[in-house]
């Protein structure tokens, strides 16, 4: 597979970055190469990459005639961004950046770079993957310099989801988070005086009105005791962290995150036939990769990571992606959490639209099993998406296997989403879907359930005939 994003790094001074098939190949730049190979053995990084917390390196070339330095990273296979993050996978990004900057100060390095874009997802593990973020740390000094990028892109993110009900997924626009000064604006008076808000945004809103304040602020402090400056540093990080921890939002009830517990179409003997023929296909068809588009509770998610594959979970749902993401991380699962909509999925993004590559094709043929439970009448209905065009995705996400829950027109559910288009929608019928995996799919399984929904396990065609 041809590199989906290349140089998505090029602001970066030290170094580039190209994305291939099955590796991350990042080029340093020759007044750079010492500092990072100095980073690259010390005891700091080697116990970070033998954790899981940081991403493994392989140095290449540097010598004389050598084109430079480059280091051979291994590729992350679903890169997720933090617009596509819940607010418990942000923390869980934000706790691994505060804690390796913590762990770095007693070898002598401290973290450049806090942003929540030099963080990836390995299953529920964020793993941070900008080696180059780490710079050799004056002894004197008990300034971290990328603190206000800190509360910026990690902090303020969080502080308004809670606050104002700000999206995470606003965050696309902004690359270096948010000014205290613009959320200063946003809010009220009860919420700027707010013991929450007061540090982060109202002060220094406040004191950016004030002739002077930047110059002030980049004044350096005279140097201190190196123990007094370590312990300086530590306790700052130390409270930014029960900041940010005070700044979750906590999880909300809506109709999606209580679904199973609220379902009045399935009874407790329909849900448990459904469950025991898709366990029936995981453990006969053994897929190594399971994307559950809609995983709305993650039960089958959890099911798929159960039986061993590695298993991606798409989920438009804010609070429903939370509660995945907490039980994958809980149950310890093998499960990695996307928050998007299929139907709108994140695009292209950044500097000629190269920074940031769209989800669709971070997922394309990516995956051994695509589910899709419960989701084909929602495009179809609400999204008014055609069949062959649902169907024609899921041929390219897939290499082999879907597996569909297929709604009768009947259903109470599809009845209540048709809002009175039975004209178009009234009389469809599964020999509509089975027309519409014409050259694309064929049937192998198909189980009709007590309520009248049907499962359908689909093995995919190598041709993929008209759309």
């Amino acid at each position: 597979m041809s590199s989906a994003v290349v140089d998505p790094t090029f602001r970066d001074p030290a170094g580039s970055l190209v994305i291939e098939a099955t590796r991350a190949v990042r080029t340093i730049r020759p007044e750079f190469q010492e500092r990072v190979l100095e980073f690259l053995s010390s005891p700091f990084y080697r116990r970070a990459v033998d954790r899981g917390d940081m991403v493994s390196s392989v140095a290449e070339g540097g010598g004389a005639g050598d084109e430079g330095l480059r280091l051979i990273h291994p590729r992350v296979r679903i890169v997720t961004y933090p617009w596509e993050w819940t607010a418990f996978q942000w923390m869980a990004a934000a706790e691994l950046t505060l804690r390796l900057c913590n762990e770095a100060l007693a070898d002598g390095w401290i973290l450049k770079d806090a942003t929540p874009l030099n963080v990836l997802f390995v299953g529920v593990r964020p793993v941070l993957v900008d080696v180059l973020s780490f710079d050799r740390r004056d002894p004197g000094s008990a300034v971290w310099l990328a603190y206000g990028q800190y509360v910026r892109t990690f902090l303020l993110p969080l502080l308004m989801r809670k606050m104002l009900r700000w999206p995470l997924e606003l965050t696309s626009f902004k690359r270096d988070g948010y000014e205290p000064t613009e959320l200063y604006a946003a809010m009220g008076w009860s919420k700027r005086l707010s013991r929450a808000a007061l540090w982060p945004v109202t002060i220094p809103a406040l004191l950016d009105r004030r002739k002077g304040a930047d110059e002030a602020a980049r004044k350096m402090p005279p140097a201190r005791d190196p123990e007094v400056a370590l312990h300086t540093l530590k306790r700052m990080l130390s409270g930014l962290r029960k900041r940010t921890e005070a700044a979750v939002p906590k999880s909300e009830r809506s109709e999606w995150a209580e679904y199973t517990s609220t379902m009045s179409h399935y009874t407790a003997e329909q849900s448990q036939q459904k469950q025991a023929w898709i366990r029936s296909v995981l453990d006969e068809i053994h897929a190594a990769t399971v994307l559950d588009v809609g995983a709305n509770t993650g039960e089958f998610s959890a099911m798929a990571a159960e039986s061993g594959a590695e298993v991606v979970a798409l989920e438009r749902d804010a609070d429903a992606a939370e509660r995945i993401a907490q039980m994958a991380a809980a149950r310890k699962l093998n499960l990695q959490t996307i928050h998007a909509d299929l139907a709108r999925p994140t695009p292209a993004m950044g500097w000629e639209n190269r920074e940031s590559s769209a989800l669709l094709s971070r997922l394309a043929h990516q995956f051994e099993l695509v589910m899709m439970l419960a989701v084909i009448h929602h495009l179809l209905l609400l999204e008014q998406i055609p069949l062959r065009a649902i169907l024609s995705l899921c041929h390219r996400l897939t290499t082999q296997w879907i597996i569909v829950e297929w709604i009768p027109a009947t259903d109470p559910m599809f009845v209540s989403l048709m809002r009175g288009r039975d004209e178009l929608y009234g009389s469809l019928h599964e020999g509509d879907l089975k027309d519409a995996c014409e050259g694309l799919f064929k049937i192998e399984k198909r189980q009709v359930l007590g309520n009248g929904r049907i499962l359908l396990l689909l093995n995919r065609l190598a041709s993929t005939g008209s759309v």
